[in-house]
């Protein structure tokens, strides 16, 4: 099918490379007006104008976010409120995994980095752009999870080491956040029933990443990429299930889901769908906003 995005407009975060900046290229095909959010400057321009060529469309901008910090979060939705009077959908797929990390980092607002980008600041977002989005329904919010949780069968979120205060490692800190993602898209899906705006979830699975962020690791783990590396996704790939749930009319009404791909339902693990436990990372997460 041949979707068409004319006169909608679409953000999508951590546009600068990967995933992120091939649907912003799909979606631009398509005809919306996209919405780069991005960390670098530098990096940010360098995509935009990549963007712009490899879409033959000049309905692209940037704008700079740190999703670490909720000042930087605030001022981006500002910034878009000051210049868009509509939002169609929204992709959160900015995220933090960087494997030099091994110990907790703590954010300008006394958060765990991890949490606070992958979690927490995603739902700060959502919320201060939520009135226009349900002025320009039907809209779509689109969250992103990730295909390890697999691996992590039980994982429930570990409300005593949010901050890592227990033990910390990236990999534990990394797919709580996820965790909290698949919870948060159930529970908000619930919340804006009737609203018009739905919330859906896609599962990235193996993508390849790109040489330059792999540059620090040590030699053994860059071997172990190689090899994973045969067996992954393009990034384009994946952005193929971001913009099937950005552009497919038949999903105006489809909410509460979790994608691995196009028409391809998935379930998470059983302590995702716990509402007591939604409810209560809801309450915890908003006790995190710095009014």
């Amino acid at each position: 099918m041949k979707y068409d995005l004319s006169n909608k407009t679409v953000i999508v975060t951590g546009a600068n490379s990967g995933i992120g900046k091939a649907a912003s290229i799909q979606l631009a095909q398509i005809g919306a007006q996209v919405v780069m959010m991005c960390r670098s400057k530098e990096r940010g321009e360098q995509a935009l104008q990549d963007v712009r060529v490899a879409a033959k469309s000049e309905n692209v901008e940037l704008m700079l976010v740190d999703m670490s910090s909720q000042g930087s979060v605030r001022k981006a939705a500002d910034e878009f409120l000051s210049r868009h009077k509509r939002l169609d959908v929204i992709i959160h797929n900015a995220a933090n995994f960087d494997h030099r990390q091994t110990k907790p980092v703590m954010t300008v607002d006394g958060l765990e980095n991890v949490f606070a980008t992958n979690h927490v600041n995603i739902v700060l977002l959502s919320q201060l752009l939520l009135d226009t989005l349900k002025a320009s329904a039907p809209s779509r919010i689109i969250t992103v999870a990730s295909k390890g949780l697999i691996t992590y069968p039980f994982l429930d979120i570990d409300f005593n080491n949010l901050a890592g205060e227990k033990k910390f490692s990236m990999q534990h800190a990394y797919y709580q956040s996820k965790q909290a993602q698949v919870m948060f898209t159930f529970d908000l899906a619930e919340r804006l029933k009737g609203t018009g705006v739905t919330v859906n979830c896609v599962r990235v699975g193996n993508v390849a990443i790109p040489d330059t962020r792999l540059d620090h690791l040590p030699k053994f783990l860059l071997k172990m990429y190689e090899m994973k590396r045969k067996f992954a996704l393009t990034p384009e790939k994946m952005a193929e299930t971001y913009t099937w749930l950005a552009a497919d009319p038949s999903l105006d009404h489809v909410t509460g889901g979790y994608w691995d791909a196009p028409n391809v339902p998935v379930k998470a693990n059983k302590n995702a769908y716990n509402r007591e436990t939604q409810m209560r990372l809801w309450n915890i997460t908003e006790e995190k906003f710095k009014k």
